[in-house]
């Protein structure tokens, strides 16, 4: 029987994906625990849960790109402004 070290929690969301990270960071609300950091579980058991499947599988450090807005000129030209 072979054991893994696990590196960082892993949670299983309510729709069956799984999430690699710390709780705070959970998309969705409600997950249950399946590993713990830093503890060894046998290959079988993660497997059964679906851990061994990459493209389920979501990693907390995806960095959000920001998105690049256009600059708008916010100065008032001359012939906009009215005199009173």
């Amino acid at each position: 029987m072979e054991y893994i070290k696990v590196e960082k929690d892993i949670w299983k969301m309510q729709d069956g994906t799984l999430f690699e990270g710390n709780i705070n960071d959970v998309p969705k609300g409600n997950p249950s625990s399946i590993a713990k950091a830093g503890k060894e579980y046998s290959k079988e058991y993660l497997e059964f849960h679906g851990w061994g499947k990459k493209e389920e599988v979501k990693k907390s450090s995806k960095k959000k790109s920001a998105s690049k807005k256009t600059i708008e000129d916010k100065a008032v030209k001359p012939e906009d402004v009215e005199d009173k």
